[in-house]
């Protein structure tokens, strides 16, 4: 009986039936103190640094450099930025808000000063409070197999320059907000890896945003954990 009355909840309402979103800014509550992923987008590499924690914000840096200026005797990233991030064209640092996803107390230390955050794009804060939702097995991207059978794909997992195969990765996908930016009411897919694997779930290793002709790529070549910056932080963060 109890089932009979679920299922017609379900027909009723689909919406009861639907998995809850998933908020990004809830999955930083894991992040740890060291942990780094470094992305690449339109050429340029960008580092992502959590340099402090407490049970009400995490303290974050961004450290940016071109793919072509990444010195050449330098193996690995955690090697860059202990040596200072040689070529780095922009060093910036900032604290999250666990409770709100809200961007406080924005400093450049390229530009040695403190960035007014109502100038900036805040894209961050907006991906991290957007609602995102499962994307079903059909969405989703299949990649052919030796065998001729199709299979669902996965983004690829690098820790300290190592690929981890067999890492499952979990697809959602939600729309930006109608705020005029270019990414405004664009359709966002993210992969996450799922629960239990012992790897960081709280920012995409993938992510896609569908454009009205073609789309833009964010991806996570590397990530670790441990890592600590040379840079110490203003006084009033």
């Amino acid at each position: 009986m109890k089932n009979f009355i679920f299922i017609l909840l379900c027909v009723i309402s689909p919406v009861l039936c639907q998995a809850e979103p998933l908020y990004l800014r809830e999955n930083l509550n894991h992040a740890k103190k060291g942990d780094y992923l470094v992305t690449v987008r339109n050429k340029n590499y960008t580092l992502i640094l959590i340099n402090e924690k407490s049970n009400k914000s995490l303290i974050i840096q961004e450290i940016t450099i071109p793919q072509q200026k990444f010195p050449s005797n330098i193996g690995t990233w955690r090697a860059w930025v202990e040596s200072g991030a040689p070529n780095h064209t922009a060093w910036v640092t900032y604290k999250v808000d666990l409770n709100n996803g809200a961007l406080q107390n924005l400093y450049s230390y390229s530009h040695r000063s403190w960035v007014n955050i109502s100038e900036t794009d805040n894209i961050f804060t907006k991906l991290i409070n957007m609602p995102f939702h499962p994307l079903p097995d059909r969405q989703r991207r299949y990649v052919g197999t030796s065998d001729g059978r199709r299979r669902l794909w996965h983004p690829r997992m690098v820790v300290e320059g190592q690929v981890i195969p067999n890492v499952t990765f979990d697809a959602w996908s939600s729309q930006w907000p109608c705020d005029q930016s270019p990414l405004s009411e664009k359709s966002i897919q993210i992969y996450i890896p799922q629960d239990g694997q012992g790897y960081p779930n709280y920012f995409p290793y993938w992510m896609s945003v569908r454009a009205t002709v073609g789309k833009t790529q964010l991806r996570i070549v590397d990530s670790g954990s441990g890592l600590e910056s040379p840079r110490s932080f203003p006084a009033t963060i």
